[in-house]
């Protein structure tokens, strides 16, 4: 919680004194101590932390542990937050700051209560007793694991790391942890990566956000180089050098969108940092007139490549550096130590606001399907049913921009339906999949609304202007995220959602409302009936299977990244890897579409079998949800098998996720047997699955 964060509890002037005084007196013994505890081989090599290799103990004192010390001094004599922020990310220096926050928490778990015990050895009882708590509270966000933070890689250089000093402490001003981790290079050491590091990175920890900061301090060569020469370019060479850096961009963009639809936070430039006479010359601009031409020229590239790009935002560095003042953004922001080795400037203190922001808009809407619309004083100014209003047509517009890219809009209004003049709005009936509009409690109707559309009660947000409202919703249905209308932060955010990987500009993501709406009317029908086989012979339902296609593959990636819940291993491949089964010899690619007479449900399932040897596996299973409640999955199943006779032995992966269970039976009650932890076999005519007599189907 915020409010355990040691800059939270005040201390006296006389308690700090005492706490500073009791670790300068004994500074020399702590660093020892420290640096035995820190610098243990043995254990920075079972940790696989990086660093070390050929450093002395005496460097690793003098350049680490000895500032580490001093930023804890500095913490106790002053009480400032920026001071302990410093100190935290410090100490990841010499960890395994790429691992697990769960990794991370055991590391320090080992190292940390030995040090605090090295600082409190020998204090007075009553000193003993106020630095025992601040130590407990400055290292507590070290050793929490923080299993549901919002995950962000930073590749750049030193910028990264300085807006990971500060990040987790704003967004936990937001009511939600962070975990950061970093990839480093730089021009300026020399210090390159590539998107192989990234690929084998995100293969094994997976990340809902990847920030670049190429431009940041002189991070590409091309950049440094541009910087340099700037004064010397004429206009035609100056827009070659802004095509080839970001060329680079694009190019490493494009690579890694392919392994992921993870939003990409872009920066763009800033020209920091100053040249030496610019820092330290107050009288001259902090930038020259041609570097600013040639930053006004590349920023103006890089925000058309981001306005084109899919799932990918603007981290706007050089707003942020005009706004705060460049030199203000070079300032340290704590006294640095002759020889330690952080440099942490305010800049990046500054761009953590930013992010916090970004990644509060995804940390709220990340799973949402559903956004759940208040009427009077959301949409419009005023009270509809009292007179005239004054419409928000920007809200109105920008929520129908969430339609077409997948968001299914719910209207929630306490009204007269009749008193709604849908004339004078932006939006129509036929953008909402439901109509809410009536005088029950809106619990009661998103409650209802989520049976109908057949969807779980998290993937609904309410945007409501009423705060009794959003509290009735946090202590009845907390499932719901509930956002304030009036606060700006709400439009930013579903702006934001347009660029996050729940919404998507497919055909299929324009028809979704369409196809709820069916759904709910199916719900409808369905619930007077009694006679199961009757009842869905009498939805019409047809199947058509087929192997896929290219042009399916813009569904078929979206079904496979995006489910959750219908999915036997979770799989996430990326439309590169499903583009490659189209042509493999050892993989078959099979989608399958459903329909009933209230309308085309889509593609619904995708199937990939893979050979091995003689037997045929099913190495991913993957449906809608809507396509539940008809013994559909069975029929594919068996579609499947009857696809490729000659296989006489099938194998099914069955890998269980805190989320998948609707899929957990899809194998036994397809007839196969179970075979150790993750596989189910079937050998063909021993008990094969059922195609039900109520679908018609098609298929080449």
């Amino acid at each position: 919680m915020r409010n355990a964060d040691p800059s939270q509890k005040p201390l006296t002037d006389t308690v700090r004194r005492a706490l500073q005084q009791h670790v300068g007196a004994n500074r020399d013994r702590i660093v020892r101590a420290w640096t035995e505890t820190q610098f243990n081989r043995e254990r920075l090599s079972r940790w696989q932390v990086a660093g070390v290799n050929g450093q002395e103990s005496a460097y690793f004192e003098q350049a680490f542990v000895g500032p580490l010390l001093d930023l804890l001094t500095g913490w106790l004599a002053t009480g400032e937050p920026r001071w302990c922020a410093v100190y935290r990310d410090e100490r990841l220096r010499y960890a395994p700051h790429q691992a697990s926050p769960s990794d991370k928490a055991s590391f320090f778990g080992e190292i940390l209560p030995v040090d605090e015990e090295a600082v409190l050895a020998g204090a007075h009882p009553s000193v003993r007793e106020w630095l025992a708590q601040e130590l407990s509270d400055l290292h507590a966000p070290l050793l929490q694991p923080r299993p549901n933070a919002v995950r962000l890689l930073g590749l750049g250089d030193c910028l990264m790391n300085e807006i990971r000093v500060f990040l987790p402490d704003s967004c936990r001003d937001w009511g939600f942890e962070a975990d950061i981790r970093c990839m480093y290079f730089s021009a300026v050491v020399g210090r390159d990566i590539s998107t192989a590091q990234v690929r084998d990175f995100l293969a094994e920890q997976p990340m809902d956000a990847l920030a670049f900061s190429f431009l940041s301090y002189e991070g590409l060569p091309l950049y440094s180089a541009l910087l340099r020469e700037a004064s010397s370019l004429g206009a035609s060479e100056l827009d070659q050098r802004v095509t080839a850096i970001v060329g680079l961009i694009r190019r490493f963009l494009t690579e890694l969108r392919e392994l992921t639809d993870a939003p990409f936070l872009v920066h763009n430039a800033s020209g920091l940092p100053l040249t030496r006479v610019r820092r330290l010359l107050p009288l001259l601009g902090p930038l020259s007139v041609a570097h600013r031409r040639a930053i006004r020229c590349l920023n103006g590239a890089i925000a058309d490549l981001v306005n084109h790009s899919t799932n990918t935002l603007l981290i706007d560095e050089a707003a942020v550096a005009g706004a705060k003042g460049y030199r203000s953004s070079m300032a340290p922001v704590v006294p640095q130590p002759k020889d330690a080795m952080f440099h942490t400037a305010r800049f990046g203190e500054y761009l953590a606001l930013d992010y916090a922001d970004v990644l509060a808009s995804y940390h709220a809407l990340r799973k949402a399907k559903v956004l759940a619309v208040d009427f009077d004083n959301t949409l419009w100014e005023g009270v509809m049913g009292e007179g005239e209003v004054v419409q928000y047509h920007e809200r109105q517009a920008l929520l129908r921009r969430a339609k077409e890219n997948g968001m299914l809009l719910v209207a929630v209004s306490k009204n007269d339906p009749e008193k709604i003049r849908w004339n004078e709005m932006s939006l129509a009936k036929e953008d909402f999949v439901l109509l809410k509009i009536n005088w029950n409690l809106k619990v009661e109707s998103i409650a209802a609304a989520a049976k109908q559309l057949d969807l779980g009660i998290d993937s609904f947000v309410l945007l409501d202007d009423n705060p009794a409202e959003r509290e009735l919703f946090r202590s009845q249905l907390p499932a719901v995220r509930v956002l304030d209308s009036t606060d700006p932060f709400t439009w930013r955010s579903v702006e934001r959602l347009l660029h996050f990987p729940n919404t998507k500009d497919t055909e299929e993501a324009r028809n979704r409302t369409e196809l709820y709406r069916q759904q709910a009317q199916r719900q409808e029908a369905l619930s007077g009936a009694f006679d199961y086989p009757a009842m869905m012979a009498s939805l019409g339902l047809s199947i058509e299977f087929r192997r896929a296609a290219v042009s399916d593959l813009d569904r078929v990636t979206e079904l496979v990244q995006r489910t959750n819940q219908f999915t036997t291993t979770t799989k996430r491949y990326a439309r590169q890897q499903l583009q490659g089964f189209l042509k493999s010899d050892r993989h078959r690619l099979y989608v399958t579409k459903l329909a009933d007479k209230f309308g085309s449900l889509g593609l619904v399932a995708v199937i990939i079998v893979e050979w091995r040897g003689d037997e045929a596996v099913f190495d991913s299973f993957v449906m809608s949800c809507r396509a539940m409640g008809f013994q559909f999955e069975q029929a594919v199943i068996r579609l499947v098998l009857d696809s490729n006779p000659d296989v006489h032995r099938w194998v099914g992966l069955f890998v269980p996720t805190d989320r998948n269970t609707p899929a957990a039976s899809l194998f036994a009650d397809s007839g196969f047997v179970r075979h150790g932890d993750y596989e189910w076999i079937l050998e063909r005519g021993t008990k094969d699955p059922i195609l039900a007599s109520w679908f018609a189907v098609t298929s080449d």
